[in-house]
Formats: C-alpha cells, structure tokens, sequence
C-alpha cells in the first residue's frame, strides 16, 4: 500500500500525504456540494501527472455534455483524451436493464482494457438506484446491498485508487452498506449564515491512515475545489521573550514599565470614538520605524481611509505602504472566511517577515462566525500562532454601553490576550474626557492609575492621573467624599 496524492489542493494537508491506494473512498453529500467536481478534478490532475485514469459515469448524460459541464474548470483538459491518460466510459440505462452481473461484466473489462491507475464511479447511488433485476422490477434493497457488496469486492481486486460519489445526508450515510464497504469518506455540506453560504469538508473516516478530525472550509472556484484546512492550535512549548516593545506612546510605555513583552497581545478595548484605532497604528508605526514590517487587518476601515485618518494624528503610513513595510488587509465581516483567511495570513507572516500585527475591530467576528464557542476557540488559536510566529499583536474592540457600567470585553478575548487597555469617555463638569486604565498586564509590573489621555495632530499624549474622582471608569466621575467636603466647607468660609 502507497500514499498517492489527492490532487485537491490543501485536502493532502489534512490527509497528512493523500489516499491509500490501494483502496476506496466515497464522496457523499447532496446535491450541488460538488461531489462531482471533486472526483473529476482529482482525476484529470492525475492525468496531468502520468496517472492513467478513467471516469465510470452512470447517469444517462452523453460523455460530450458531462465533459462540457467539466470544461469549465481551469483543470479539465482535452488533449488528455487524445493521449488516452483520460477516459471515460458511460452504463447504459439498457445495461441497467440486463441485472447487476453484466454491470459488473462490463465495468471489469473496460479497466482490464485501459489498466487506470485511477477511477472514479460518478455516482454510485444512481447505479444501484436504476439497477434492474432479470424480471425487469426494481431491485429490493437486498439485491441491492448485495450489488454493492460484489462491486466493493470487485474494486479491491482492482488495486488501484476507486472515488466513487453518492448522495446521502450525514444520518442516513452512517447506515448505510456503501459508507460500511468504503475505506474512506468524504462528506461534503453546505452552511447558509443569512445571505451567506459556507461550504465545508468532513473526514467521516479513512480506513489505514490518520487525518485532522472536523469541519473544513472548502469553496468551488475556477480552478475546482480548494479545501482550507481547519485552524489548529499550536502543540508544544514556546520561547518566552524578555524583550519589551514600545507601544509607540510614551506615556502609555511609562505606564507599562517600558512596554509589553515581545510576542505578546494587548488588547485596546473602549467604546466607539475613544481612540482603539490610533493607539494600534502608533504601535505599527514603532515598528516600522524600527524596520520592523507590520500588517493592519481591518474589520472597519478600507486602507485608504485608514490612511488618511491616520494622517490627522500625524501618523503617515503611505510612505511604509510604497516601501513593502506595510500591508493593510480589509476583511469584510460578511464575506471573512475563516480557515480561508487563517491560512493566507500565516503565508503572509512568513512570507513577509512580519514583526507586528494590528487586528483592528475583532468583535466584528460575531458576523463572520455566529457560534460563540466556535468564534472563541478561533480567536484564541488565531492569536496563539500569531505569538508562535513571533508577532506582537494589538487587537481593538469595541464595547457598547457610551456611559455607565461596562462589559469589558466579548467572551473570547479576554483569556486570548496578555494585556488589557481600558478606554473611556467621562464626563466631568459638563465636558468629555478620555480615560484609560491597564486592567491587565500579564506577568509584569503595571501602573495601576486611571489616566487622562488626548488625541492630538502629533499622537496621543498621556497625561496625569485622574487623582480626586471615583467612579471614573462608569463614564461619569465624581469627587471623592472627602474632596467634595473640603470644597464645600471652603465655600462656607
């Protein structure tokens, strides 16, 4: 037995390697998930790589109409049949008729002919659905099991890669004869989130070998089917860093004590107006100063806005931008898919050397990604590899309540991140003012004062405690007890 590869780009990934050959494997799902498309991508890429393949179809379409339908996608080509790499033969409704052993005849003389390396049956169901007995009735379903159980065993003789095709739901797949005799399956499914669409990849089983378990992402696009790899979390320990980087305000690194540890992720959480988005671009900026390349995802903003919006605080980024420094990446919430983008930031990271990240907007996931627990182990493993490749991060969200009493932050951030930045609107004696406290700071000394800060045409400047107010972090301060007292007794005097 050989591992020979899927020709599905990304899906060998998850096979670790590819397909045991020799052996079966079933693509299931409904109808429209692309089982077709994935079984004829599969094997004209194996064409196109030496293999001699051949395309069993069993639907009354003529070769020409399936071949048109395949003529499409960017992998379907031609001359492969004039080379005889590719072939394709079609079971007649009038074999049908003739019962199950001159199907099975008929099968086994086309590959004794064409010796495939390869073949694909598209799609099995049908074949045992049409089948006729010798009485010209529909068979029963145990004539049926005992066709697919002769045809299974016929394949195994074959020693080569079978994928055939069926369409079954999930339940009805784990009882059936077909998913029982296959070595491996293949379910494919669609989720619909609002107007949105998500197509996804199952590992049911694969007999002999091991895989990455779960739902993977996979779209249809021109060049065929291309599998997107579920985000795994990082395994094994991690150098720990006793750098500091600066967040590029020097006030806010004073309060830290010089910075947050390299690697790490800090948080910059208030509501909306308080600055999240300046204090992340003044952390990119210190990077780039420091010849540090940095990405900007933006949940938000396009790049040209953010770019002209930075410029108001004396923050150019278009000069990093013409250099290659400096990515921006905007991501639509509506149309971000996940495992998709998951896996083009890690090239990115890589192949940019990218030393710093600033994730602007991250609670607009809960668009993208509904499920709050699925959204929270994404989260949490998406910013572990960033660390893991040795990015500093800072991520902003937005938190709603304005005034008054506040939820920090959403669920699945707050174990995600080493450091926490609070900011705040208050208002004092009729006028709004910004605050902001270090609720957290993972492992190192912090000031734990509550701050005023300003946004300015040249950056942020952090200015002195708010020292003689409580309840400044509810939105609306007051003067302690004792100050108001003093005031009012000076008053009377």
């Amino acid at each position: 037995m050989i591992i020979v590869p899927s020709h599905i780009p990304n899906l060998d990934e998850i096979l670790e390697g590819g397909f045991n050959k020799p052996s079966i494997v079933l693509v299931a799902g409904a109808a429209g998930s692309g089982k077709t498309t994935f079984a004829a991508q599969s094997l004209f890429n194996a064409a196109k790589a030496g293999d001699t393949c051949l395309f069993i179809s069993t639907i009354s379409e003529p070769p020409a109409m399936i071949n048109n339908y395949m003529s499409r996608f960017s992998f379907f080509d031609q001359k492969l049949y004039e080379t005889n790499k590719m072939n394709m033969v079609s079971v007649s409704e009038s074999l049908l008729k003739k019962g199950h052993d001159e199907v099975l005849d008929f099968i086994n003389k086309k590959i004794s002919i064409i010796k495939p390396a390869r073949i694909v049956i598209d799609p099995l169901t049908v074949l045992g659905d049409l089948l006729k007995s010798f009485e010209n009735r529909p068979v029963s379903d145990d004539e049926r099991r005992g066709f697919y159980f002769d045809l299974f065993t016929s394949m195994k003789s074959w020693n080569t890669l079978v994928i055939v095709t069926g369409e079954f739901i999930l339940e009805d797949l784990r009882k059936s004869v077909v998913g029982y005799l296959a070595d491996g399956i293949i379910y494919m499914s669609e989720d619909v989130f609002g107007m949105r669409v998500e197509r996804n990849l199952l590992i049911i089983k694969m007999r002999g070998q091991k895989y990455i378990s779960g739902k993977h992402s996979m779209d249809i696009r021109n060049m065929g089917i291309i599998v997107f790899p579920r985000l795994l979390p990082e395994t094994g320990d991690k150098q720990v860093s006793s750098i500091k980087v600066s967040t590029g305000i020097s006030g806010l690194d004073n309060m830290l004590k010089g910075g947050i540890p390299d690697d790490d992720v800090i948080l910059i959480s208030g509501t909306t107006g308080t600055g999240k988005t300046t204090f992340g671009i003044h952390f990119i900026c210190d990077g780039l100063t420091r010849n540090e390349n940095g990405m900007i995802i933006s949940m938000e903003e396009r790049p040209s806005k953010l770019v002209r919006n930075s410029r108001t605080f004396g923050l150019e980024l278009q000069p990093y931008l013409d250099k290659k420094m400096l990515e921006i990446m905007y991501l639509s919430p509506v149309f971000f898919r996940p495992d998709e983008e998951a896996l083009i930031l890690k090239r990115k990271i890589k192949e940019n050397n990218i030393k710093r990240i600033l994730f602007d907007g991250i609670e607009n996931l809960e668009t993208s990604i509904p499920d709050s627990i699925v959204r929270k182990n994404y989260i949490t493993i998406l910013l572990d590899m960033f660390s893991t490749m040795g990015v500093t991060t800072a991520v902003t969200s937005e938190i709603s309540e304005l005034f008054g009493a506040v939820k920090l932050t959403h669920e699945a951030l707050s174990c995600a991140v080493d450091n926490i930045i609070l900011l705040r609107h208050v208002e004092i004696n009729g006028k709004i003012h910004g605050v902001l406290s270090i609720l957290k700071s993972r492992g190192i000394e912090h000031d734990t004062e509550i701050r005023e800060y300003e946004l300015t045409n040249k950056g942020i400047k952090i200015m002195s405690a708010m020292k003689g107010y409580e309840s400044v972090l509810c939105g609306s301060a007051r003067k302690t007890s004792g100050d108001s007292f003093r005031e009012k007794f000076d008053e009377m005097h």
